[in-house]
C-alpha cells in the first residue's frame, strides 16, 4: 500500500479490551492518531468480553489466538504457540507498519518472534526492585526465590528491547536493570474533546468521595474505604469498578457499620458524570503507573488525594497546583485528614488544563518513527 507523505501506519497489539486505564489510554492514543492523519490497527489477543467503545475508524482486527498466549504467569518461563506467532506475522506483513506498540503486559513476550520499529509499552510495575522482609526462614526463602525468577525473567524479556514507561521512576529504575534497552517516559494525556463530549453540562454534587479503578489488591481499595470511614466530613462514598475483592469489600463495610453509606456502581465505560457529581477523588493505590482517572478528575474541577507512589502521580497533582494532596503510601490516617481538610474547602480551578491533554502524547509517538524521541 502506498503511502501519502508522512502518513504512517502503526499496529497496536494488547492483551485485551475488557477496560481499564492502561486499555483506555491505549484507545484513545489510536484514535488521536488516526485523527491526525495516520493509518491505526488494534489487534487484541483476546477479542472476547470487549467492554470498551472500539471507535468504527479503527482498523480492529479480531483474530482467534490460543489463550495461552495471554494468561499465566508474565515473569516466567512461556511458550508461545507457533500458529500464533505465524497469525502476528502474517498480520505484521500485510500492513508493513511503520511502529509496532505491544502493550500492556503478554503481548510483550510477541517482541522475540516479530521484526520491526518495536516499541514495549509498560504501563505500570511489573517488577519489584525490593524484596517483602521477614523474619520467617521459609517465608524468606520462597520470598528469596521468587524475586531471584522474577528478576531472571524479567531481564530476560526486557533486556535489548524499546521500552516506554509512563513515569520516570520506572524508567530509573529499569535503565538499571537492563543496561542494553533503550527506555523513555512518555506521559498519558487526556482526550479533552472525548471527555467534553461526555460530560454534564451542570453537575450537582451527589456524593462526598469516588474511587474509581479496579477492585484489585495494587488498586487498594479498602484504603479508600477505611480512610472514608475513619473521615469526620464525608457522609457518602462512591466506588466505581469490578474485581475479585469486591464482596470482601462489601463484607469490610458491614464490619465497619457504614454499608448505608457506600454504594457500589460496578463497571462503566466513561464515568465522567460520576466524577463530576463527587466532591472527591480518592487514589490509594499501592503502585501505579500513571493514574489517568486522576488527570480525569482534574480536568473535571474534582479535586484529588493520593498516595505518593509514582512520579507520574505527583506531575500530575503539581499541574493542578495540589501537591499538598499527596499522601504518605499506606497511611490510612493521613489519607483521612486530607478528606476531611478538601471537603471543608472550595476548590478552584487554577491552571492550565491543555497540559493533561494528549497532544503532546500522540505527537511523542510519531517521534518514535522519526527517531526522534530525545
Amino acid at each position: 500500500m502506498k503511502k501519502e507523505f508522512n502518513q504512517y501506519h502503526i499496529l497496536f497489539i494488547v492483551d485485551h479490551l475488557k477496560g481499564g486505564g492502561a486499555e483506555k489510554i491505549l484507545l484513545d492514543t489510536a484514535t488521536n492518531l488516526e485523527k491526525t492523519g495516520h493509518q491505526v490497527t488494534v489487534v487484541p489477543l483476546n477479542h472476547h468480553e470487549i467492554k470498551m467503545d472500539i471507535p468504527t475508524n479503527l482498523n480492529f482486527i479480531k483474530e482467534s489466538f490460543n489463550q495461552c498466549i495471554c494468561s499465566g504467569k508474565l515473569l516466567r518461563k512461556r511458550e508461545t504457540p507457533t500458529a500464533d506467532i505465524e497469525k502476528i506475522n502474517t498480520i505484521i506483513s500485510d500492513i508493513q507498519p511503520d511502529l509496532i506498540i505491544l502493550s500492556h503486559a503478554f503481548a510483550f513476550c510477541l517482541s522475540d518472534f516479530i521484526s520491526g520499529n518495536i516499541w514495549l509499552w509498560i504501563h505500570g510495575e511489573i517488577f519489584k526492585s525490593s524484596r517483602k522482609q521477614t523474619n520467617n526462614p521459609f517465608r524468606w526463602y520462597k520470598e528469596y526465590r521468587r524475586h531471584y525468577l522474577d528478576k531472571k525473567y524479567f531481564i530476560k524479556l526486557f533486556d535489548g528491547k524499546n521500552i516506554i514507561t509512563v513515569n520516570q521512576n520506572l524508567e530509573k529504575d529499569y535503565k538499571h536493570l537492563l543496561p542494553h534497552s533503550q527506555i523513555l517516559t512518555i506521559y498519558n494525556g487526556l482526550d479533552i474533546k472525548h471527555i467534553e463530549q461526555q460530560k454534564l453540562i451542570e453537575a450537582q454534587k451527589i456524593w462526598d468521595c469516588i474511587f474509581v479503578g479496579r477492585l484489585s489488591q495494587e488498586k487498594q481499595p479498602e484504603h479508600a474505604i477505611r480512610a472514608f470511614a475513619k473521615s469526620e466530613k464525608a457522609k457518602n462514598l462512591l466506588i466505581v469498578g469490578e474485581g475479585d475483592l469486591k464482596p470482601s469489600l462489601q463484607d469490610l463495610c458491614k464490619q465497619l457499620n457504614i454499608e448505608s453509606r457506600v454504594e457500589f456502581m460496578g463497571w462503566v465505560n466513561n464515568p465522567y458524570q460520576y466524577i463530576q457529581q463527587s466532591r472527591l477523588l480518592i487514589s490509594s493505590s499501592v503502585s501505579e503507573g500513571y493514574g489517568l482517572v486522576i488527570s480525569e478528575a482534574l480536568y473535571l474541577d474534582v479535586p484529588v488525594i493520593a498516595y505518593n507512589v509514582s512520579d507520574a502521580i505527583s506531575h500530575q497533582l503539581s499541574i493542578a497546583n495540589l501537591e499538598e494532596n499527596l499522601v504518605t503510601p499506606q497511611n490510612i490516617d493521613e489519607l483521612a485528614e486530607k478528606i476531611d481538610q478538601n471537603l471543608n474547602q472550595t476548590y478552584r480551578t487554577s491552571f492550565e488544563k491543555k497540559l493533561l491533554s494528549n497532544e503532546t502524547m500522540v505527537n511523542k509517538f510519531l517521534n518514535l518513527i522519526k527517531n526522534d524521541h530525545y
